[in-house]
């Protein structure tokens, strides 16, 4: 009896062991692999290291539901480039086949090789101090482009975006983070005329009012067929007269934070087409670098953002950091299918993104937070915007009405109407208004006279648009009759 009992012990024991190693193997054999990916609390908080990847897709492989499942990027490399600060292009976690190598130009030669005006531009420009070394004294760059281009599944640190991305260092800011906007129209017009696919801006002119200059630029770059994705920026203000978030044909983008609501520094207003997250992102430090000190952070105790035994990474929060993730996406869905235009590609992010804060399209986070995995499945022939930007009272035929102002139009175009319902979150609605019919882009949709609404006090105005194929989308503001 007492050597059946030993012998049961025995396999017992066994038993665990192999559950045991079974599990460490699992645990092994995630992928990505990278350690940081997968910890929380490293500074103390009560979430993942990095937990923007699983919130937009990009959980680990194999099960089928990863972004990474579908592409990771290294089949067809895309080109990005980083109009910011420059790069640690010598850092651990950035591989020297992740750096854009300019074929044309013969290193070192004191030639323009490629006569594109910058001579021996290998890796790309620093336009601050107008030479061929793109390095990064401030840290803004090297953060947002690790955030893309870290190096995956080499068992150290965080995980990029895109294993195949070519990052294109492009230095317009100098070591505070700061730079004049002749530079960085330089840097957008040098990035697309290299053959940048995408290119990332996550800076902001704090100086109110548009930049004519950079307009040009962001023309110029779409034109050429590359994707201009900015920094909604951080002043909590209406981004409408902000320079590069305000400007036509970028993809403006907004912070959320780990519950996915808009952070409150971040910029809202009609231009802002999605939102990522920018609450305590993890990425790469440049060496010799403290980038919270470098902005002046008036609480940041030096040294304190930085992580692991040699530093090499950083925590920070902001818009410039929300950025990156739609540019990673974006880079994904290129390498998927490199012939996407910008346009299509534009198309499925916004209309694949997860609705976040109000219904439908809002100032704060614009068509939702991004989603990669899904954004990668979307038709990118189709869309169906419906944004309610603005109501505004006007005067017409001697009464006094109100204007709405927005856009409203698709791919599969049917109609659309208001509606309008009584207090903040109205659990009723009724058609009501005139409508300027048709499809509309950011012009006058309707009107609204007082006898929509029937009595004074909050009211919710509520756009909704509907294509031949069934599929509806809303848009709502609110208004406060007197």
């Amino acid at each position: 009896m007492k050597k059946r009992i030993a012998a049961n012990a025995v396999f017992l024991c066994a038993l665990v062991f192999l559950l045991l190693a079974a599990r460490e193997i699992r645990v092994q054999e995630r992928t990505p692999n990278d350690p940081y990916l997968y910890s929380k609390g490293s500074w103390g908080q009560s979430y993942g290291d990095q937990w923007g990847h699983p919130r937009i897709g990009l959980t680990p492989m194999g099960a089928g539901k990863s972004a990474w499942d579908i592409e990771t990027g290294e089949k067809n490399p895309i080109v990005v480039a980083f109009v910011d600060s420059g790069l640690d292009y010598v850092h651990p976690e950035i591989a020297k086949k992740n750096v854009w190598v300019n074929a044309k130009e013969i290193p070192g030669n004191g030639i323009d090789d490629d006569k594109n005006g910058y001579v021996d531009d290998v890796i790309g420009w620093n336009f601050m101090e107008g030479n061929n070394n793109p390095w990064d004294n401030d840290g803004h760059g090297t953060f947002t482009a690790g955030i893309v281009a870290a190096t995956v599944n080499n068992k150290e640190g965080i995980a990029g975006i895109n294993r195949g991305v070519k990052i294109m260092p492009v230095r317009t800011l100098n070591f505070l983070g700061r730079g004049s906007a002749s530079h960085i129209v330089q840097g957008i017009v040098y990035a697309a005329d290299n053959a940048a696919r995408i290119i990332n801006v996550s800076v902001e002119q704090l100086e109110t009012g548009k930049s004519q200059a950079l307009q040009w630029a962001v023309d110029h770059a779409r034109k050429k067929g590359a994707l201009v994705i900015v920094a909604s920026g951080n002043q909590g203000r209406d981004s409408a007269n902000n320079t590069p978030a305000g400007l036509e044909g970028v993809i403006t983008v907004a912070a959320t934070d780990t519950n996915d609501k808009r952070m409150g520094f971040s910029n809202y207003g009609k231009y802002i087409k999605i939102s990522a997250p920018g609450e305590e992102i993890l990425s790469l430090r440049a060496r010799k670098t403290d980038l919270l000190v470098m902005a002046g952070g008036k609480d940041y105790k030096p040294g304190r953002a930085f992580l692991g035994q040699d530093a090499r990474y950083y925590h920070a929060t902001g818009s410039s950091f929300s950025a990156p993730f739609v540019t990673g996406a974006a880079s994904l869905i290129l390498a998927k299918n490199p012939k996407l235009t910008a346009e299509q590609v534009e198309r499925m992010l916004l209309m694949s993104a997860d609705d976040v804060e109000g219904p439908g399209w809002d100032q704060l986070t614009g068509y939702g937070r991004l989603n990669a995995r899904k954004a990668l499945e979307a038709d990118p022939n189709y869309f169906l915007y419906a944004e309610l930007h603005r109501v505004a009272p006007a005067q017409e035929g001697g009464r006094t009405v109100v204007q709405l102002l927005g856009t409203a139009t698709g791919s599969h175009w049917g109609a659309y109407h208001i509606e309008v319902g009584q207090g903040d979150n109205p659990t009723s609605w009724r058609q009501a208004g005139q409508v300027a019919g048709g499809q509309v882009k950011d012009n006058l949709l309707g009107t609204l006279t007082q006898g929509d609404f029937g009595s004074g006090g909050k009211w919710t105005v509520r756009l909704v648009a509907k294509d031949k194929k069934g599929l509806t989308r809303d848009s709502r503001l609110g208004i406060t009759l007197q």
